[in-house]
C-alpha cells in the first residue's frame, strides 16, 4: 500500500491514504462494538425507531390532555347530580369516563413498551438485552410511570365519596412530573 504525504499545492493539500481512512471512519477505525448490529429479541423496540418517536408524541399529548382536563373535570364537572347519575348508570355511562379509561390503558401500554425499548448506556452502546432493559427501567422512570398509570378514579368509584376529586388532582401532579420522561 502506498502512502502519500501531505504536500501543499497552490493552497490545496493532497491528503495521505491513512488520513483519509481516519476521516472516513471506515471499519478499520471505528471500535468493534459500533460496527456490530445489536442482537435483538423479537419484541424489542429500538429507542430511535419511528414507531417509538410517534408513540412518545402520543404519550406526550395524552399527558397534556390529562394535565388540562383532569383539574377542569374535578373543578367544574364533578357535582352531586353527576355523582348520582354515575351511581345509577355506571362508570361507562359518561363518554368522558370512557376516554379517561382509554387514556389510562394507553399509559399502562406505555409501561409495557418501555420494558422492551433499547437504551444507550454510559459506554455509548445500544443495550438490547431484555433483563438489562428492565433493570434500567426499574431504576429510572418505572415508579413514576406506575403511579401515573393507576386509575385512581376507578379504584375510588365504588366508595361514593369526595375522594375522587383528590385522586384526580393527585394523578395530574404525577402525570405532569412524568412529562420529563417523554421530552
Amino acid at each position: 500500500m502506498t502512502q502519500y504525504t501531505v504536500v501543499p499545492l497552490r493552497g490545496l493539500f493532497l491528503i495521505s491514504n491513512s488520513l483519509l481512512k481516519v476521516l472516513s471512519l471506515g471499519a478499520d477505525v471505528l471500535p468493534e462494538y459500533k460496527l456490530q448490529t445489536p442482537r435483538m429479541d423479537k419484541w424489542t423496540i429500538l429507542h430511535y425507531s419511528p414507531f417509538k418517536a410517534v408513540w412518545d408524541w402520543l404519550i406526550l399529548l395524552l399527558v397534556i390532555y390529562t394535565a388540562i382536563f383532569t383539574p377542569y373535570s374535578a373543578a367544574f364537572l364533578l357535582n352531586d347530580l353527576e355523582e348520582q347519575r354515575r351511581r345509577e348508570c355506571g362508570y361507562s355511562c359518561s363518554p368522558l369516563n370512557v376516554v379517561d379509561l382509554m387514556v389510562d390503558i394507553m399509559f399502562i401500554v406505555d409501561i409495557l413498551i418501555n420494558f422492551r425499548t433499547t437504551y444507550v448506556n454510559v459506554n455509548e452502546e445500544v443495550v438490547s438485552h431484555p433483563a438489562r432493559i428492565a433493570i434500567h427501567y426499574f431504576k429510572g422512570w418505572f415508579l413514576i410511570d406506575m403511579v401515573a398509570a393507576i386509575p385512581f378514579d376507578l379504584l375510588i368509584f365504588g366508595s361514593g365519596s369526595d375522594e375522587v376529586r383528590r385522586a384526580d388532582v393527585f394523578s395530574v401532579v404525577v402525570l405532569v412530573c412524568s412529562v420529563g420522561e417523554v421530552t
